[in-house]
């Protein structure tokens, strides 16, 4: 069976980017999940096109080629919509902003303790 393993994302340490699949000596690397689902998007895109390309030139109904080619219609525009989200990232600045104020709320603590501690 093979192994999955996901790398973490170093902006975000709870974000899972990369994908590493190991199978025996085998290891396949995507160095994000959107590439791999843009591949796998721009596979199904191809497919669905060349199925309802020759179910039209097929003496079957051509209502399912026009349905395979509506679905791989589908999947090309979903492309750029999965490249806008790999692009934008939305940050949560409150708890950025929080951290900030507790370490310079530290800092200054230390440097009054170290005042204080050569005072005496």
């Amino acid at each position: 069976m093979p192994k999955i393993e996901r790398k973490k994302h170093d902006v975000i340490p709870d974000k899972e980017e990369d994908i590493e699949i190991k199978t025996g000596r085998f290891r396949l690397y995507f160095q994000n999940r959107y590439t791999l689902i843009s591949l796998t998007n721009d596979i199904l895109t191809g497919v669905f096109y060349m199925i309802g390309s020759l179910a039209i030139l097929t003496p079957i109904p051509d209502i399912y080629g026009i349905y395979f080619s509506l679905v791989g219609g589908f999947f090309l525009t979903a492309r750029p919509i999965l490249r806008i989200f790999h692009n934008v990232f939305i940050y949560n600045d409150a708890k950025q902003v929080r951290k900030e104020e507790q370490e310079a709320e530290q800092q200054k603590d230390d440097i009054e303790d170290q005042e204080e501690d050569s005072e005496y």
